[in-house]
């Protein structure tokens, strides 16, 4: 970044060179063009390379690691008045060295027929030449350093973010006042230089050709055309101090858009752009917070769900919902784990439950929560199923089918036993201040639990209540085992069984 910086400050004196070759229509004098063109080598080129350096100096150091990144901060927010008021001071210096010597030394070029420097009316010096030189190759050169620094330090701080994460502040400068800077010195200025040298050369029409063969409009044009190079020139700069933000700024939203909310911006202005781009940046930054929970809790229920709760598109303050639940429990699971390390145990269950879970979501369903070696699942809540019945018995028959024909962790067959009832529930955040937990209760939930445990006495895999059957009972074939008391029931339900998949 050291020698871009060093090439946007030397640039300027080509550009004055071109500005001195378009004045050569002017004098016509190649000794005058010659002597001022080494004139600015020396202030464009040698004395600017000095200043720039020590300028740029504390900004090298934190690249090469020696730095103060605050200081370095510091001088890259200022970088540009900076580096403006220097070319300023080196313009100052050059109208100095061009101008001195001509009024203490009128003959000190030689004067050809068509240009004689000893002749100029004062007015026209002091009035039309002076201000004239003055705006073009002192005030114009700052006022182009200002955005051609601009330019390099939009980069600069982009690469500064990406090397050591540092956002810069956002700053106070405001568009409307750099436009009013722009108009100032692109249209007001120049006009009123206009202005004032038509005006003087009007007046002294008579002396004009003692000292030059030019007419007053020529030399005014030969002014104008000066300006219009360095106009179009700070138009291009102008333009890129507004459009590179905003093309970093949409470059960071289409990374957004494509789903990385890692994505920061760099704050590479102190205008309404950069307050732009803070904004943008707090967003993707509650964005990501947001995603991260979506995802975290997008590992308790699938990612649609968590997303439609993160909208509050959902009652969390407690609902009643007809709900299906459906309640599993490995047989014999005591013995197998004690028969196990507990990494072994860890190992089997992470892979049992991962095989459930991906089951129960294909079915639409919610895994609520791990209970020991159980699970515990619900259907209907919190997204709306109409037929959540027949999705939790799908889902159980998949289960008995996959747990009968694979083995988990080190080769060990599991036994899944399903219980299975429909029924009215609360639906809501259930729990502390401190610890809440989005869940069902009611007593259709226990109920799933003790026909969980009843298909020990009847010896099955999957037991179902009476509503879950009258739901589902056009979808599946069913074996009705009878009437049965639940323990600590009063009622008596009847008890079935899917006895084969769903019916073609």
């Amino acid at each position: 970044m050291k020698k871009r910086y060093y090439f946007s400050m030397l640039s300027l004196f080509p550009i004055i060179l071109i500005f001195d070759g378009i004045y050569f229509l002017y004098h016509r004098s190649l000794t005058i063009f010659l002597t001022l063109g080494s004139v600015h080598f020396v202030l464009y080129v040698l004395l600017n390379l000095l200043g720039s350096y020590f300028i740029y100096k504390p900004i090298d150091k934190v690249f090469a690691r020696v730095g103060d990144m605050d200081v370095a901060k510091k001088r890259i927010s200022q970088l540009t008045w900076y580096s403006s008021a220097w070319i300023f001071f080196l313009g100052n210096l050059y109208v100095t060295i061009a101008f001195l010597p001509l009024y203490f030394f009128p003959t000190i070029f030689s004067s050809p027929e068509n240009f004689a420097i000893e002749k100029l009316p004062p007015e026209l010096f002091f009035y039309s030449i002076v201000p004239g030189i003055y705006f073009i190759y002192a005030v114009f050169p700052a006022f182009l350093a200002y955005f051609l620094i601009n330019d390099f330090i939009l980069d600069l701080k982009e690469t500064v973010y990406k090397e050591f994460k540092i956002l810069f502040a956002t700053g106070k400068k405001k568009i409307g006042f750099t436009l009013f800077f722009v108009f100032l010195f692109l249209v007001f200025v120049p006009s009123l230089l206009v202005m004032l040298e038509l005006t003087v050369a009007l007046e002294i029409e008579g002396k004009f050709a003692q000292f030059t063969k030019l007419s007053p409009l020529e030399t005014v044009m030969i002014d104008r055309f000066v300006v219009f190079i360095g106009t179009i020139l700070a138009v291009v700069l102008i333009t890129r101090a507004f459009t590179k933000p905003i093309n970093s700024l949409l470059h960071a939203m289409s990374n957004v858009r494509e789903g990385d909310f890692s994505t920061q911006a760099a704050l590479i202005t102190e205008d309404e752009i950069g307050v732009l781009t803070k904004e943008f940046n707090e967003m993707v930054q509650g964005l990501q917070e947001r995603e991260l929970m979506r995802d975290t809790f997008g590992k308790y229920v699938t990612k649609d769900v968590a997303t439609v709760i993160l909208k509050n598109n959902i009652n969390l303050e407690g609902e009643v919902r007809s709900c299906t639940i459906l309640v599993t429990d490995i047989a014999n699971y005591t013995t197998i784990s004690e028969e196990l390390s507990p990494k072994e145990t860890v190992l089997m269950l992470n892979e049992y439950f991962s095989v459930l879970v991906n089951i129960i979501q294909q079915n639409k369903g919610i895994v609520n929560k791990f209970i020991g070696d159980a699970v515990f699942a619900m259907f209907n809540v919190p997204l709306d199923d109409p037929h959540h019945a027949v999705h939790a018995i799908r889902a159980a028959l998949e289960i008995e089918k996959i747990t009968t024909t694979r083995t988990f962790g080190n080769k060990h067959q599991l036994t899944t036993r399903i219980g299975i009832n429909t029924g009215e529930v609360v639906a809501g955040n259930i729990g502390s201040a401190d610890r809440m937990e989005y869940t069902v209760i009611g007593d259709d939930v226990n109920v799933a639990a003790r026909l969980e445990q009843l298909n020990k006495h009847y010896d099955t895999h999957i037991l179902v209540g009476e509503n879950t059957y009258s739901m589902a009972q056009n979808h599946f074939r069913f074996t009705e085992l009878g009437d049965f008391q639940l323990k600590g029931k009063e009622k008596v339900i009847k008890v079935y069984t899917p006895s084969a998949p769903e019916k073609e």
